[in-house]
């Protein structure tokens, strides 16, 4: 008869971990890491815009921390995200400043957060705190004067008008714009359907005005093998750089002064319009397609009461004469 084997019983002491950050190439090689980060960006759909300012802004960072002579993403200590910070600050504003801040936690985090680093050097860096801009927006005069300055009676001034009045009348993003589609055109509804970002979708109502002139220039543009929108002399896609530039134009044409003329403008002077004339937060949120409140509270405190007509309204000076004593 076969000995019994004697059962060795486990040890419950726990060895310590001999994981190293070296152990993996994407610690200690920023092309690795970087190539490893825009895939996981790949796979979650993100747009290739966004791939763009992620390559851009890593890049950029690594040829940075090289000039510190730390050569690899182990190695990034908070000092060192410190010292190149203060060196961007110079001539650059604050929310630029953050928009790299932002784009670097984000790289580092994924790489903590999968292992390829115990810690990030982001951990205590926070955003700069900036100052509370005004938000400029075009007055009914302004827009008056840039809608009236294309030559409509030519295609591309009918193309430039269309689009202005698309901004005006929707509050899209110059790259939604750009993106739009025949097929992004739902007439019975009276809807776009746009791509934001983070290639979100979201439905965008648009009036019976817009309507009329879409159609209009649509007739003009005419069929072609892609489905765009807007399009240049070419009978290609309009580009980006394209319609800020023709947006410039008409911007230097009007003579406009006071206020940059851009397509982000048209999109502020939107959503001023909208919550004057009444609108909603929650909706205005819904149609400019932000993922939280934040923006559209700051529409809503500068634009909600016209702050012009209650002091015209309420002006103590104005009411002395009422009670004839100074």
């Amino acid at each position: 008869m076969p000995a019994l084997e004697r059962r060795v019983r486990r040890t419950n002491t726990l060895k310590s971990n001999t994981y190293k950050a070296e152990d993996v190439p994407e610690s200690v090689d920023f092309k690795a890491a970087l190539a490893t980060f825009l895939k996981d960006c790949s796979d979650r759909n993100l747009s290739p815009r966004t791939l763009e300012y992620y390559t851009e802004i890593v890049t950029d960072l690594t040829q940075q921390l090289n000039k510190l002579s730390v050569f690899r993403p182990v190695d990034v200590k908070t000092a060192h995200i410190m010292d190149i910070v203060v060196q961007k600050r110079e001539g650059r504003s604050d929310e630029t400043i953050n928009k790299y801040i932002r784009g670097w936690k984000a790289f580092f985090n994924f790489l903590r957060n999968n292992g390829y680093l115990m810690d990030s050097p982001f951990d205590n860096v926070k955003k700069i705190k900036s100052e509370k801009k005004l938000i400029h927006t075009f007055n009914v005069q302004q827009i008056k004067a840039l809608l009236d300055t294309p030559n409509r009676n030519t295609f591309t001034g009918m193309r430039t008008y269309t689009i202005m009045l698309t901004f005006l009348d929707t509050g899209i993003r110059l790259s939604e714009l750009e993106n739009l589609k025949t097929t992004d055109i739902y007439w019975k509804e009276r809807q776009f359907r746009v791509y934001g970002k983070g290639r979100k979708e979201r439905l965008v109502p648009f009036s019976a005005t817009l309507d009329k002139q879409l159609r209009e220039y649509l007739a003009y543009r005419g069929p072609l093998d892609h489905d765009y929108v807007f399009i240049n002399i070419d009978n290609k896609p309009f580009l980006k750089r394209g319609i800020q530039q023709a947006i410039k134009e008409v911007g230097k044409e009007s003579g406009i002064r006071g206020v940059r003329v851009s397509c982000h403008t048209f999109r502020h002077t939107f959503a001023k319009q909208y919550i004057i004339n009444g609108g909603d937060a929650f909706s205005l949120q819904r149609i400019l397609g932000h993922t939280s409140l934040d923006m559209v509270r700051v529409y809503v405190a500068m634009f909600g009461v016209d702050l012009s007509a209650q002091h015209a309204k309420y002006s103590p000076l104005e009411h002395l004469s009422e009670g004839g004593e100074l």
